[in-house]
């Protein structure tokens, strides 16, 4: 009889990094999807500094918060123009997906799993397109590097917007609604967890080259890149990090 592999196979884990102020972000998260929730589609928000001030916090901490509403889909932001609500009502699919999940490691692996599977089918769909469009993830990552700062190696993030670019392009309607499902549940169970896979810098560096394969072509190193971004193991954590 063998002896059943331990959880992981050999996989890289996630690093794991605190969500700075995670008890604020949180709060802000939450006022923020409910602004949007009540909001019709094509609603411009208030601008970041406005909605600071209005919430006393910070403007770096707003931008997290409305990254991660554009990772799930509920809003667009739009270079030099605002963010715009777009799916006000994404969140009621959430509700069946963390169904009597606890915060903790056992959901997160389980949506680990699930995670995995749709990126991954994903990006072999665009790579069965004729000429798919690339374009707008490449301006995506180009943005993102000039944004990035020294502050972004000691903090995790929970940004999938580059995820969601490739399912865009991969051209399939119900995979691309699969993905922004698991992109909400994943969000809401790693903020609730108070910790979040990877910082922004490293996750960048995997962005790019997972495009550079897809560019490139070359099938078997976007699908391995990719698999290598999401499928990881998440170790054990007696007590999830606050923050500072």
């Amino acid at each position: 009889m063998t002896t059943p592999e331990p959880y992981g196979g050999g996989r890289e884990p996630f690093r794991l990094l605190p969500i700075k102020q995670v008890q604020v972000y949180r709060e802000i998260f939450t006022q923020l999807d409910r602004l949007v929730s009540g909001s019709n589609p094509g609603t411009r928000l208030l601008p970041e500094r406005e909605l600071a001030e209005q919430l006393q916090v910070s403007r770096v901490s707003i931008r997290e918060a409305l990254r991660a509403l554009e990772s799930m889909g509920k809003v667009e932001i739009r270079r030099n123009s605002g963010t715009y609500v777009v799916d006000p009502d994404g969140t009621l699919p959430v509700e069946y997906l963390l169904a009597g999940a606890e915060p903790g490691v056992a959901t997160l692996r389980s949506l680990t799993e699930a995670r995995a599977a749709i990126e991954t089918r994903l990006v072999q769909t665009v790579c069965r397109q004729v000429a798919p469009d690339l374009r707008p993830a490449r301006e995506f990552l180009t943005r993102a590097a000039r944004e990035l700062s020294g502050e972004d190696t000691d903090q995790g993030s929970l940004d999938l917007r580059f995820e969601a670019i490739l399912g865009r392009a991969a051209g399939s309607p119900v995979l691309v609604r699969v993905q922004k499902w698991i992109h909400q549940a994943w969000i809401t169970a790693w903020g609730d967890y108070g910790v979040a896979p990877g910082d922004r810098r490293s996750l960048h560096a995997e962005h790019v080259a997972i495009l550079d394969a897809l560019e490139r072509g070359d099938v078997a190193l976007a699908v391995s890149q990719m698999d290598a971004h999401v499928d990881r193991h998440i170790n054990e954590r007696t007590h999830p990090d606050e923050g500072g």
